[in-house]
C-alpha cells in the first residue's frame, strides 16, 4: 500500500488507485496520515470537517467514514480507542515520510561537506512532489497548517539544493529553475538571492537588480542588507563547500572470509586473538563497512613498536592541524579537535592499555576499534570481541580463494588435512595457500605431507614476509620466564585441554597466575568448564606446536614435569574408579602422589572425572609409550581402558606390558583387547583368539581368579559359534575357580552369563536362580552396576514365563541405574527388553538408535529383530521385512548363528503370509536347525510349533 499527499490526495495498492472519492473520507484519511503513528481525536476530526458548524450527527458520519476507509485499506491500519483514531503505516509506502528523511540526511549530507551525495537525496526529496500538498482535500485548519509547513520544508529544500547546484557552477540550471518559483512567489529572498548569484555566475548582473527589485516591491519594504549586498557583489551568499577528508584505512582484503559475527560493539571495541587469527585484516574490513557512519574522516595507525607521540602527530597532521611539541599538548590537541567530529580510529596491534588510551578522541560520535594480542582488560568501557580460528568451511574457503578453487577441488580430502594442520589459522592457511599458488606442480598432498611432521611445520609456513613464527615469537618473548615454561610443558599435549591443577602439577608449582597472563595475551584459550566445574584450557595449535619447538630446545627437565602428571593422573583415575565398579578385571591401587582435593572432587562424581578427563588419559598413554616409560604406559592404559578405548590405547598397554616382563598384565590386555572386538564391535572370531591367549597365560601363571574371569569372556564367543556344550562347562568351570579364591565380583558376573546360556537353552529355573544369586552378590557388594545388569536378564526370563509384574518393576530399576551410571550401552539394552514387555515401538526405536551411535553393531542386529518382531505381530510385513531382513544380514556377517535363528523364525512367518509357503517353511526349518545345533531346546520347539502351524495354513 502507498499513500500520498504530496500533491494530489493518492492511494495505491499494488499499482490500482484505491484513493476515496467523497470529500469527508478524502478530509478524515488526509488528517490521519498526517498525524500518522499519533492518536487522532474524534473532536479533532470533527472540528476539521466543520470548522464553523457541527451537524448532530457529525460523530456517526466521522464513524462511517473510517468504517469505508477501513475496507480499503489493509486490515488494522486504522486503530480505535479511548484516544479517537490511530493509522499505522507497517509496511506501507508514504511519500511525506520519505520526502522528509531524504531532505533531513541531504542537509546532514550537505554540512558534512559531501555535496555530491547530499545534491543526490535533495533532488530525490523534491521528486517526490506532484504538485501542492493536499490540493484536492477539503482542509480544515490542522490540515492547512500541515500544507504549510510541507510547502515550507519544500522550498527550504529547493534552496539547499540550488545552493549546492551554484557551489558546483550549474548556474543556468538554477536560473531556469528559479525563476519559476519565484513566479509563483517573489515573496521568498532566500531562493531570490541564489538567482541574482547564478544570474551574476551566468554574466547577467543587470537581471540580477531587477530581481531585487521585484522582490521589493512584492514585498512592498526594502529586502534585507544581504538581498542588496548581492546586487553588486555575489561572493556574500554562503554556498556549501566540499570536504576532503581523511581516509587512512588500509585496502580491505580481497579474498577476506568469515567473521560475520563480529563488529563494532559501541564506541570501544578491542578485537583480541593470537597471532595470525586475521585482526587487522577484520579490523580494516570493519572499518570499511563503516565509513558512511564515520564521514569526518577515518584514521589508522599500526602501534607496535611506534611511539605515542608520532601516532598522535600523524593523526593531527592528518586532520589538518598544527602539531605541537609535547604529547600532553598533542594528546589534548587531538581531544579538542574531534570533540564534535564523527571520526573512527583503528589501532592496530596494541600492546597494552597505556598505549591506546592517549589516542582515543574526545567526540561522543567517535568510535574506537583496537586489535591486541591481549583484551586489554583494564581499558575502560572497552567491548572486547574475540576473534578466533576459522572454521573448517571458512578455511577451505580462503584456501581456494588464494591457491585455486580448482586444485583445492582436485584434492578435497588433503585440503581438509591441510587446513586443520594450520588450525584453521588465517595467516597460516594464507601461507599454505600462496606456496601452492607459487608452485604451479606442488600437490597438496605433497605440502600436507611437509607440514604434518610438528618438528618442521612452523619453518613451512612461511612465505615472503608471511611467517607464523615470528607473530608467536613475538607473543612469546613478551611472557615472563614461568609463563614461557607453561607454554613450552603445554607443547606436550596434542588437541587435548587441560584444568588448572594438571598445569600446577607440570610446573610443581601454583600456575594460576602464569595461566592467567597466557589467557590475556591470547596464547591460552579457555575452552569452557567440564562436568566436575573445572575450567580447561588449551593453547591453539600452532602455538602448540612452537611451544614444543621451544620445550625441546629450553626445557632440560620435561620429563620429571611429565612424570609428575602421570603419576597423579594414575592415582586420580584408580582411585574414582574405584567407585565404578566396571570391566572383567579390578585396577589395582596405585601410589598416591595427586593433590587430595582434586581426588575429592573426582570421588564425589567419578563420572563427571571420567568424561571430563577421557581425552587427556588417551593423550598420556601415547606419550608414555612415546618416551618409553613402559611401566607407566601400562598402567595409564588399563585405567584409560576403564573409559570407552580404542584399539591403539589397548594395543599400547599391551605392548607396555611386554616390554615390561608383567605376563599377568598381558594376559589382562589381551582380555581387554577381546573385549574391544566383541563388546563394541561383534568381532567374534578376532576376540576368540585374544581370549585364548589370555587363558593360556592365566593356566600358566596360575591365576584362578583371571582365569575364571577369561574363560567367561571365551565362552560368550563360544555361545556364538554354536559350542553350548562347552561354553557352559567353561562357565561352570570358571564360576568354581572364582568360588576358590573368593573373588565375589567374578563370579556375579559368571553367574550372569551362565544363567542367559541355560534360559536359551530352555531351563528357566536353574537360569533363574543364576541370577538371583548374580543379583544377591552385587547387592552385597553394594555394585549398582552389576545389580542393574544382573535385574534386566532376570527380567527378560521373568518376561518369557508370564511374571510380567515382577520383570517390569526389575527393568525399571535397571534403566533407572543405567541413567544414573551413564552406562548408556547398557540402558539402550533394558530399553530393549522394555520394549518387549511394553510392546512399545518407542522404546525400541531409541534402543536401536543408541546402539548405532556407539557403532555397535552386534546390539544393533538383535535391536533391528525385536523392532522386526514389532510390526510383524501389526500385519505391517512391508516394514517388518525390512528390519528383519537388516538383522540377518547382520547377524551372518559376524557369523552369529543365534541371531540367525531368530531372525529367518519371524522371516519365515513373514513370507509365508506373502504366498511364499515354501521359502517360508524353508526358514523355519534353517531357524529351527539353528535352535538344535545351539542346544536351545525352547527356541527349537517353538520353531516347530510355528512350522505345524504354517503347515495347516
Amino acid at each position: 500500500m502507498r499513500y500520498g499527499i504530496l500533491g494530489p490526495l493518492e492511494v495505491t495498492c499494488t499499482g490500482r488507485t484505491v484513493t476515496p472519492s467523497t470529500p469527508q473520507q478524502r478530509t478524515v484519511l488526509a488528517l490521519l496520515l498526517a498525524n500518522a503513528g499519533s492518536w487522532v481525536s474524534l473532536s479533532t476530526i470533527v472540528d476539521e470537517l466543520w470548522p464553523e458548524h457541527t451537524p448532530r450527527s457529525a460523530r456517526v458520519i466521522v464513524q462511517v467514514a473510517v468504517s469505508k476507509l477501513r475496507k480499503v485499506l489493509p486490515a488494522d491500519a486504522i486503530r480505535t480507542g479511548p484516544s479517537g483514531y490511530l493509522l499505522t503505516l507497517d509496511g506501507c509506502e508514504f511519500d511525506q515520510s520519505e520526502f522528509v528523511a531524504e531532505a533531513r540526511r541531504g542537509r546532514e549530507l550537505m554540512g558534512a561537506g559531501r555535496l555530491a551525495q547530499a545534491r543526490e537525496l535533495l533532488a530525490a526529496a523534491l521528486g517526490r512532489w506532484r504538485g501542492d500538498a493536499l490540493r484536492d482535500v477539503v482542509c480544515g485548519p490542522v490540515l492547512a497548517a500541515h500544507a504549510r509547513w510541507l510547502e515550507e520544508l519544500r522550498l527550504s529544500t529547493v534552496d539547499s539544493k540550488v545552493r549546492i547546484d551554484l557551489a558546483a557552477g550549474r548556474c543556468h540550471e538554477v536560473i531556469a529553475e528559479l525563476t519559476v518559483l519565484l513566479a509563483r512567489d517573489p515573496g521568498q529572498e532566500a531562493l531570490a538571492g541564489s538567482l541574482m548569484v547564478a544570474l551574476h555566475q551566468a554574466g547577467r548582473a543587470a537581471e540580477a537588480a531587477e530581481v531585487f527589485d521585484q522582490v521589493a516591491a512584492h514585498i512592498e519594504a526594502d529586502p534585507g542588507p544581504a538581498l542588496r549586498k548581492l546586487v553588486t557583489d555575489p561572493s556574500v551568499w554562503e554556498l556549501p563547500r566540499t570536504v576532503i577528508r581523511t581516509a587512512q584505512l588500509p585496502p580491505p582484503v580481497p579474498d577476506f572470509v568469515g567473521r560475520d559475527d563480529i563488529g563494532c560493539r559501541g564506541p570501544l571495541t578491542v578485537l583480541c586473538g593470537p597471532s595470525g587469527v586475521g585482526k587487522t585484516a577484520l579490523a580494516v574490513r570493519i572499518g570499511h563497512d563503516r565509513r558512511a557512519e564515520f564521514p569526518d574522516g577515518q584514521l589508522y595507525a599500526q602501534l607496535r613498536g611506534v611511539e605515542t607521540a608520532e601516532v598522535l602527530g600523524s593523526f593531527l597532521s592528518s586532520l589538518g592541524c598544527e602539531v605541537p611539541y609535547g604529547l600532553l599538548e598533542r594528546q589534548q590537541l587531538f581531544r579538542s579537535v574531534t570533540a564534535d567530529r564523527r571520526i573512527l580510529v583503528v589501532l592496530d596491534d596494541a600492546a597494552c592499555e597505556a598505549q591506546v588510551r592517549p589516542l582515543l578522541p574526545g567526540g561522543v560520535g567517535c568510535a574506537v576499534l583496537v586489535t591486541s594480542r591481549s583484551r586489554l582488560s583494564g581499558l575502560e568501557g572497552a567491548a572486547v570481541a574475540e576473534v578466533v580460528e576459522l572454521s573448517e568451511a571458512e578455511s577451505l574457503a580462503l584456501l581456494s580463494a588464494v591457491a585455486g578453487a580448482d586444485r583445492v577441488a582436485a584434492e578435497a580430502e588433503s585440503a581438509r588435512e591441510l587446513v586443520r594442520l594450520c588450525g584453521h589459522l588465517p595467516l597460516a592457511v594464507r601461507v599454505a595457500g600462496a606456496k601452492l599458488a607459487s608452485t604451479k606442480y606442488l600437490l597438496l598432498r605433497e605440502l600436507v605431507e611437509r607440514i604434518a611432521d610438528e618438528r618442521r611445520r612452523l619453518a613451512e609456513l612461511k612465505v615472503g614476509d608471511l611467517d607464523v613464527r615470528a607473530g608467536v615469537e613475538v607473543g612469546y618473548r613478551s611472557c615472563d620466564p614461568l609463563q614461557r615454561k607453561l607454554l613450552r610443558l603445554l607443547g606436550w599435549f596434542d588437541s587435548v585441554d587441560l584444568p588448572e591443577w594438571a598445569m600446577t602439577t607440570l610446573l610443581d608449582t601454583d600456575a594460576s597466575a602464569a595461566l592467567a597472563g597466557l589467557v590475556e595475551a591470547q596464547l591460552v584459550a579457555v575452552v569452557g568448564r567440564d562436568r566436575l566445574g573445572q575450567l580447561r584450557y588449551r593453547p591453539h595449535e600452532l602455538i602448540r606446536v612452537f611451544g614444543y619447538e621451544r620445550l625441546l630446545a629450553e626445557e632440560p627437565s620435561r620429563v620429571e614435569a611429565l612424570d609428575r602428571l602421570f603419576m597423579s593422573y594414575l592415582d586420580i583415575s584408580a582411585r574414582a574408579d574405584r567407585k565404578l565398579p566396571v570391566g572383567r578385571f579390578p585396577i589395582a591401587p596405585v601410589e598416591k602422589v595427586a593433590d587430595p582435593a582434586v581426588v575429592r572432587r573426582a570421588e564425589a562424581d567419578p563420572l563427571a572425572w571420567r568424561d571430563a578427563e577421557a581425552g587427556m588419559l588417551h593423550c598420556l598413554v601415547r606419550l608414555a609409550h612415546r618416551l618409553g616409560r613402559w611401566a607407566l604406559a601400562g598402567r595409564l592404559a588399563e585405567v584409560c581402558a576403564a573409559r570407552p578405548g580404542d584399539r591403539r590405547t589397548e594395543v599400547i598397554g599391551l605392548v607396555s606390558a611386554r616390554n615390561t616382563g608383567d605376563r599377568r598384565a598381558q594376559a589382562v590386555s589381551l582380555c581387554r583387547l577381546g573385549d574391544l572386538h566383541w563388546e563394541a564391535h561383534g568381532r567374534a572370531n578376532r576376540a576368540r583368539v585374544y581370549y585364548d591367549m589370555a587363558c593360556r597365560i592365566f593356566s600358566r601363571l596360575d591365576d584362578r581368579s583371571g582365569l575364571g574371569r577369561a574363560l567367561a569372556a571365551r565362552a560368550d564367543i563360544d555361545v556364538e559359534r554354536g559350542d553350548i556344550e562347552r561354553a557352559q562347562v567353561a562357565l561352570q568351570d570358571g564360576l568354581a575357580m572364582l568360588r576358590q579364591v573368593g573373588d565375589h565380583p567374578g563370579q556375579a558376573d559368571v553367574l550372569r552369563q551362565l544363567g542367559a546360556l541355560l534360559a536359551d537353552r530352555g531351563r528357566p529355573a536353574e537360569a533363574t536362580r543364576c541370577f538371583e544369586d548374580s543379583l544377591q552378590l552385587a547387592r552385597g557388594l553394594h555394585d549398582r552396576r552389576r545389580e542393574a545388569y544382573a535385574g534386566k536378564q532376570l527380567a527378560d526370563v521373568l518376561r518369557r514365563n508370564g511374571e510380567h509384574d515382577r520383570a517390569g518393576e526389575l527393568l525399571e530399576a535397571a534403566l533407572a541405574a543405567s541413567v544414573r551410571l551413564a552406562d548408556r550401552h547398557w540402558e539402550a539394552h533394558v530399553l530393549r527388553s522394555l520394549g518387549e514387555l511394553s510392546d512399545a515401538e518407542d522404546k525400541l526405536t531409541r534402543s536401536l538408535e543408541m546402539f548405532r551411535e556407539s557403532g555397535h553393531e552386534h546390539a544393533s542386529g538383535y535391536a533391528l529383530r525385536s523392532l522386526g518382531e514389532w510390526h510383524r505381530r501389526r500385519g505391517q510385513d512391508d516394514r517388518a521385512d525390512a528390519l528383519l531382513t537388516a538383522s540377518l544380514a547382520v547377524f551372518e556377517g559376524i557369523d552369529d548363528r543365534r541371531g540367525r535363528a531368530y531372525a529367518l523364525l519371524g522371516l519365515g512367518q513373514l513370507r509365508h503370509r506373502a504366498g511364499d509357503a515354501t521359502g517360508g517353511r524353508r526358514a523355519v526349518r534353517e531357524s529351527m536347525r539353528l535352535f538344535a545345533g545351539l542346544g536351545f531346546t525352547g527356541w527349537q520347539a517353538e520353531a516347530r510349533r510355528t512350522l505345524r502351524r504354517l503347515a495347516t495354513v
